[in-house]
């Protein structure tokens, strides 16, 4: 493999446990079970329909209950109110902790409330929302600026300025926010050499898709459609869509019809005499874009085993379940939490699909069927 092909490991910051604890010891109240065991531990994550929080959630299930604990595993559906509802349903179930990937900071500040209030552990892990300290946190820095770079080795080769347009996640997500600037931060400098123009998303309120987390990969794929649509204007050469969502959201504007376009026409009474044929003058067929994305989403990883993305920044969720489960027995403990190093996120290209994604069986072959 050439350089490039190889998945490269990127800096990212390994932050420190939050726990939310007021002194009181662990509850006694179980969830329903077979026995008690080691207590019952509550984990909300954002969406079951992300592969990186799906497999989370199958990792540290798995290892809670090696270690004798029960697990009231929950999925938000992207949406804060629900995953603070869960929370708080757990706390009423009298649960020991509670692990929470936040998808917002408002839902993060409840829930941290509310487990101070009933005297629970509160495990803020993946995403340090509110600069308090998460176990696994990636610095989304870290990110934007390994999705930026990976664009710009895709278009190394490119005989002239390439046209980028930059798409993030929800305009109250400060991940989405740190992640833009870092990514633009790469592009401007690229931009100030002459190698790329910056066309769409330059701020992150132009670049943002949507106003909240679950209407992300739908409003994703709807600007990518517009972004991308024929015209008489120069074509947008590259995509940087920064995000799993996102990435999803632009990987079904590439790969599927757009459902606009597809209605039956209106059957006619009769059919129209047949006009003398005109010269063709549909355009060439343009170029299809760079695009650089995120996760490993079986979509994306289709997407990418096809040629279609280029890369994918990816950060195996998997290798945070011991963490978090050392993470939970340190805080039902009294204990500080322990040191440990956040996963590295790798730039993946092609070629690289199937050492990163099938050996390590993150996806399945079936599971990239057309």
């Amino acid at each position: 493999m050439t350089p490039r092909s190889i998945p490269r490991a990127l800096g990212a910051v390994a932050l420190v446990a939050a726990f939310v604890l007021s002194g009181c010891s662990a509850t006694t109240a179980r969830t329903t079970g077979t026995n008690d065991g080691e207590g019952v531990i509550g984990v909300s994550l954002p969406a079951v329909d992300d592969r990186s929080w799906e497999r989370l959630g199958d990792a540290l299930g798995e290892e809670l209950r090696a270690r004798g604990y029960r697990v009231d595993l929950q999925y938000a559906a992207g949406d804060g109110r629900t995953q603070f509802a869960q929370a708080q349903n757990m706390l009423t179930k009298g649960e020991d902790a509670i692990v929470l990937v936040p998808l917002s900071t408002d839902t993060l500040a409840r829930a941290r409330t509310a487990a101070v209030d009933a005297g629970v552990p509160l495990i803020a892990a993946g995403r340090d929302l509110d600069g308090a300290g998460a176990v696994e946190a990636v610095d989304p820095a870290a990110l934007g600026r390994a999705q930026a770079q990976a664009l710009l080795d895709a278009i190394a080769d490119a005989p002239e300025p390439t046209d980028v347009a930059v798409f993030a996640g929800s305009r109250d997500d400060p991940d989405a926010t740190t992640r833009h600037a870092a990514a633009l931060e790469v592009l401007e400098s690229a931009e100030a050499s002459g190698a790329v123009r910056i066309v769409a998303g330059a701020d992150a309120q132009s670049a943002a898709v949507a106003d909240a987390p679950a209407e992300v990969e739908s409003a994703s794929e709807e600007r990518a459609r517009a972004v991308l649509a024929p015209s008489d204007d120069a074509a947008v050469g590259a995509v940087l869509a920064l995000g799993d969502t996102v990435t999803r959201g632009v990987v079904a504007a590439l790969t599927t019809p757009d459902p606009r376009e597809t209605a039956s026409p209106s059957p006619t009474a009769s059919p129209e005499p047949t006009a003398p044929a005109e010269p063709d003058t549909t355009p060439a067929p343009r170029v299809p874009p760079v695009v650089v994305g995120s996760g490993g989403d079986a979509p994306t990883v289709r997407a990418l085993r096809d040629g279609i993305v280029s890369a994918t920044v990816f950060v195996d969720t998997r290798e945070w379940a011991v963490p978090l489960a050392d993470a939970v027995e340190q805080a039902l403990a009294g204990d500080p939490p322990p040191d440990s190093a956040a996963p590295q996120p790798l730039t993946v290209e092609r070629n690289a699909v199937q050492a990163v994604f099938l050996d390590s069986a993150w996806v399945r072959v079936e599971d990239l069927a057309d």
